[in-house]
């Protein structure tokens, strides 16, 4: 018998999520897609710096942690219908959705689907709008060692796991399907479907991946509210500037549960 076809689906969609610090009273759930070939981990020295009403989950996609031995995602419809489904059946009460780089595409291309209980906002961060084109040339396809080399520039990998080939190769493939996915991801300026809910975008002073002019261009796109932080630093400004970015996503978060900013943050 083969016991993961058998599964019921409420475990299936289960798999999507890791609970990073359960918190049964919190007014929102936080639930926060990672950038290409991240996993939960990326997300998880943020759970005791949010403020206690929230509630952080963070998004496990395929081909990863414990989900290694499932299928890359290959193409946007069926990543964003199989996110969509798993959000509708785990996620419970109000939510906001939050995205960085390719995890903001994801969120764009599940809201404009249509969730039946879709998020409080989404929050939009590191990631040009869907109309504007790429900044930088393609890598996906690159040979092995001039891909490595890339990702070594962009700085979004680990020296230590650019420089251990048992790490990479768990790891390139992975990267190579997720960043195929972000770098062929666009939109004509006009079909591209308007977000559903309000939308607030972070952009990185310095980031060349998403510059600002590129991640404001959302606004055309987010006919029900927008607003726009800038961080300083680069591409992952998130993970690098963290105290200066979650004191901007404390800001979000307090707007909408309509509650006074932390004054501890700086």
């Amino acid at each position: 018998m083969n016991d993961r076809a058998e599964s019921p689906p409420q475990t299936r969609t289960g798999r999507w999520f890791h609970h990073l610090a359960p918190r049964p009273a919190a007014r929102i759930t936080l639930v926060c897609v990672p950038h290409a070939g991240a996993g939960t981990a990326a997300f998880g020295p943020w759970a005791d710096l949010l403020p206690p009403e929230v509630e952080p989950v963070a998004v496990r996609l395929p081909g990863r942690e414990s989900r290694r031995r499932d299928p890359l995602p290959s193409d946007w419809p069926t990543l964003a219908q199989e996110f969509a489904l798993a959000l509708e059946r785990r996620i419970t009460g109000p939510y906001l959705l939050f995205g960085h780089s390719m995890g903001a595409m994801l969120v764009y291309e599940s809201a404009v689907r249509g969730l039946a209980r879709p998020p409080v906002r989404v929050l939009l961060s590191g990631c040009r709008a869907p109309t504007v084109p790429r900044a930088l040339p393609a890598i996906h396809d690159l040979p092995t060692e001039r891909f490595r080399s890339e990702l070594s520039r962009l700085a979004g990998t680990p020296g230590a796991v650019l420089a251990s080939p048992r790490l990479m190769a768990l790891l390139e493939p992975v990267l190579r399907a997720d960043i195929r996915l972000a770098e062929t991801w666009s939109r004509p300026a006009d079909t591209a479907d308007a977000l559903p809910v309000p939308v607030t975008v972070f952009a990185g002073a310095d980031d060349t991946v998403a510059p600002p002019a590129a991640v404001g261009a959302w606004r055309a796109l987010a006919p029900h509210g927008f607003r726009r932080r800038r961080v300083g630093g680069g591409h992952f400004f998130p993970y690098e500037r963290t105290s200066e970015f979650l004191g901007l996503l404390d800001d979000e978060i307090a707007l909408c549960l309509g509650t006074s900013r932390r004054s501890h943050r700086p």
